[in-house]
């Protein structure tokens, strides 16, 4: 070996070895972030709430999609004012990561106005998304992009929807969007859609518009699915150009990743707490194993690498499920008189539920009948919509980040775990 050649192999190892060990020390001192961070967001999710649901779903031995989250953790969820919050609030402590006072939109008590987790996201410069099976312009949406001291104002908070900087990729239901914008200073005869035209967004109004939306081109995107909410579909059924909250997640993963910093994606189900004001149990359940199903979509299509988490906000209702139902048990059967003779599901405020007082049209006039009906579902405090109970929620999570779910923790808690891995 000539020395020439020694040298060179000296000054090859040297390099090898200078290379690893600058490897080894990047690994081990900066903090890696999830290329995709993906938020679920609902109400009811409580440890007896998300049991009577999978009982409803198929029984005793029967499991939920979000059972297969590793990490945990029951969070604290008052506003800064009261107690038991409101949607307004529960959502701002996770978009905004500060208690604010009840009807309050990003906007704590000292009037500043507080940045959401999908402004932080878009200024790292990640792809952002937004899906909602409500409105897009309701309360638990704008939470991610308008700040208010008045949460129920839908002409402020659609006027803020479009005055803010288009966000990537948005879908949800939108009675409150396309109406003529008297509001601002457009031209007559204009819609507010036509003003996010104007700014680059393609608006899309059904399903096989987002299919066929090519994935690689940097254009936000407007997907408004129904006028309402999105329906409850399942495969086979329905009209198959409305997607479900798992179709519309799909989408919106393929739309996003193709980001080289990564994406972080808003998922909204306000329906949930809907169905559960209005004392409805099975639409309740349904919903919840919508969202649930959505959650596992979202873990087959971001991959194993990805931040999801899954936050309640609030407790509508106070749902209960009572007696001993058997094993096998599901459907009908948890929702029916149980073995006892007694309503298998008692609410605490609301307006309960008994399909039978419907179901006779041929007479002006009924008498309140002495016993339940079969599928009753009675109230302890009857009122016109079922309230918030106290309770902590459930925050579930997969992926790097999630550990920190443990114990008890506040709905800022989890703002400030997204933030860290933004």
């Amino acid at each position: 070996m000539t020395m020439k050649l020694r040298n060179r192999l000296i000054a090859l190892v040297c390099l090898i070895l200078f290379l690893g060990f600058g490897a080894a020390i990047f690994l081990t001192t900066t903090t890696r972030k999830p290329f995709a961070v993906i938020l679920f967001l609902g109400d009811n999710i409580s440890p007896g709430i998300l049991t009577a649901t999978r009982l409803f779903a198929g029984g005793g031995d029967a499991r939920l999609q979000l059972e297969d989250l590793p990490n945990a953790a029951l969070c604290r969820n008052a506003a800064n004012d009261y107690s038991i919050p409101e949607s307004a609030s529960a959502s701002t402590a996770i978009a905004a990561g500060k208690r604010v006072n009840r009807g309050s939109l990003c906007i704590d008590p000292s009037g500043a106005k507080l940045p959401s987790l999908l402004e932080l996201a878009a200024a790292q410069g990640r792809s952002t998304g937004l899906v909602t099976s409500g409105l897009i312009t309701g309360v638990t949406a704008a939470a991610y992009y308008a700040k208010t001291l008045n949460a129920q104002d839908q002409t402020d908070l659609s006027t803020q929807f479009f005055n803010h900087p288009p966000i990537d990729f948005v879908a949800g239901s939108a009675a409150t969007l396309g109406t003529t914008n008297s509001h601002t200073s457009s031209a007559p005869g204009t819609t507010s859609l036509d003003q996010l035209t104007k700014k680059g967004v393609v608006i899309l109004r059904s399903m096989s518009e987002l299919e066929s939306q090519p994935f690689w081109k940097k254009t936000p995107l407007l997907g408004i699915i129904s006028p309402n909410q999105i329906p409850l579909t399942h495969p086979g059924e329905g009209d198959p150009s409305t997607p479900s909250l798992s179709d519309l997640v799909r989408v919106a993963i393929r739309q996003l990743q193709s980001n080289r910093h990564g994406y972080f994606l808003v998922v909204d189900d306000p329906t949930i707490a809907a169905a559960a004001a209005s004392n409805d149990a099975e639409s309740m359940f349904k919903r919840l194993l919508s969202f649930d199903q959505a959650v596992a979509t979202a873990r087959r299509y971001a991959g194993d690498k990805a931040l999801i988490l899954v936050a309640g906000r609030e407790t509508i209702g106070g749902p209960q499920l009572n007696g001993y139902p058997f094993l096998g048990d599901k459907g009908v059967a948890v929702l029916s008189l149980n073995a006892q003779g007694s309503p298998s599901l008692c609410w605490s405020t609301g307006p309960g539920f008994a399909l039978e007082e419907n179901s006779d049209t041929n007479h002006a006039k009924k008498t309140k009948p002495s016993t339940p009906g079969i599928l009753s579902q009675p109230s302890a405090y009857p009122l016109p919509q079922g309230q918030g109970v106290a309770g902590d929620v459930l925050t579930l999570g997969v992926g790097e980040g999630s550990e920190k779910l443990k114990g008890f923790l506040d709905l800022t808690d989890v703002h400030q775990l997204i933030r860290e891995k933004l």
